[in-house]
């Protein structure tokens, strides 16, 4: 789960919204990610922790879905 990630975002009182424009990102990239309906890239991992400025390993280590299941669950809505 990237439940390390969610609550590193609402403990800073970061918007998502901010955040992912920021990015350069459309929004809806980073509420996925968040929220678990992507799996995100290596690259998308290094950019994340630069912009919180912490490591990789402190938000995305234990990340429960793989793309597959990510995919199942999209499918189903779930």
């Amino acid at each position: 789960m990237l439940l390390a990630l969610k609550t590193e975002i609402l403990r800073r009182g970061i918007r998502q919204t901010r955040m992912a424009i920021q990015l350069g990102w459309d929004p809806s990239k980073l509420s996925r990610i968040v929220n678990e309906l992507a799996v995100p890239t290596a690259e998308d991992r290094r950019v994340i922790a630069g912009y919180l400025k912490v490591a990789e390993v402190e938000l995305f280590e234990g990340s429960s879905r793989t793309a597959q299941q990510v995919e199942v669950a999209t499918e189903t809505g779930g």
